[in-house]
């Protein structure tokens, strides 16, 4: 997975001797403040983004640890030629004055990067002071994706919920949990993600299968599985709402005096398995109350049916004239 972040300029900090000290432990030779450039980055944060993703404040924590060390390239392009910049700090902070899309305190993962001055960086460090190249993108491991509606790991169990449909007063999201590895980062140009600049691409391939392969297949076969899965995810939400309508139908018939919003709003959170669950039990409800049968049908285990209509197994009465 990767997502985009981007420069801050609220955290910036001295290059004192605390900051060199952790930079030089990168360093083969000790180097000082005059021969380096430093600067913060916003990595990530947990405020969802434009593809309805977010990442969980303890999931921050852990690419906190992760990230520290890690080389920053362009274009998420790994040739050697492309190393510019790496991480030598990186912690987790909450700004409490700013609110996420959940009512959350924003919280954000700050990185802090540096980069050697010299020719052929300056013209990156121009255009980073002057504000052109601020976006970056983070590339991770991720190994859950739980749906905010129904906490269901679209990994291990996928649900019916669609990223970005409203179910109730919620609007479906994936939050980001544990993370497994880090990768990179990279400046980039066009980020996903209001707040960190978020953008995403998806793989299952391991490094070492990704390097016996072309970056033309990879997304090739990228595009082929997304066109899959959006057509699995297209058939399953029809379905749900199938399901969804005839549950519906099926609590009028048992309580018709229920509240259509209250109901709809407890259902909005069940994935399918728990709505087919619950369609059953409502089916064997209305069953029950003899919803479904003729009138003049009687269970044989049923008293007070038998009570009610004792006639009915020996009533000659609506025979044939013979």
């Amino acid at each position: 997975m990767a997502k985009s972040a981007k420069l801050s300029n609220s955290d910036d900090f001295e290059v004192n001797e605390e900051i060199m000290e952790k930079i030089n432990t990168y360093a083969r030779k000790e180097l000082t403040p005059e021969e380096v450039y430093a600067f913060p980055v916003i990595l990530c944060d947990n405020d969802v983004d434009r593809d309805y993703e977010r990442f969980s404040v303890k999931s921050l924590e852990t690419l906190a640890e992760m990230f520290i060390g890690k080389t920053g390239i362009f274009d998420h392009n790994p040739k050697g030629e492309n190393q510019t910049a790496r991480i030598f700090d990186a912690e987790v902070k909450t700004d409490k004055s700013k609110k996420t899309v959940n009512g959350e305190d924003y919280t954000y993962l700050l990185a802090r990067a540096y980069m050697l001055k010299n020719q052929k960086t300056q013209d990156l460090i121009s255009e980073i002071e002057a504000g052109i190249k601020k976006e970056v993108s983070i590339s991770c491991k991720i190994d859950s994706e739980i749906c905010s509606v129904c906490g269901a790991d679209k990994r291990v169990r996928p649900c019916a919920h669609i990223k970005g449909r409203a179910y109730g007063n919620k609007v479906c999201h994936m939050i980001l949990e544990h993370p497994s590895d880090a990768y990179e980062w990279s400046f980039v140009a066009i980020p996903a993600q209001p707040n960190a600049g978020v953008s995403k691409s998806f793989s299952d391939f391991s490094s070492k299968e990704s390097s016996n392969l072309t970056r033309k297949k990879i997304c090739k076969s990228n595009k082929t599985l997304i066109k899959e899965l959006e057509h699995k995810d297209n058939m399953i939400s029809l379905l749900y709402d199938e399901i969804r309508r005839d549950v519906i139908s099926m609590k009028y018939l048992c309580d018709p005096l229920v509240s259509r919003e209250d109901f709809e709003k407890t259902i909005s959170e069940l994935d399918c398995e728990k709505l087919l669950e619950l369609k059953k039990t409502l089916f064997e409800r209305a069953q029950n109350r003899s919803l479904f049968t003729p009138q003049l049908w009687t269970k044989k285990d049923d008293k007070y049916s038998q009570s009610k209509h004792k006639n009915l197994e020996n009533n000659n009465q609506f025979k044939l004239a013979e």
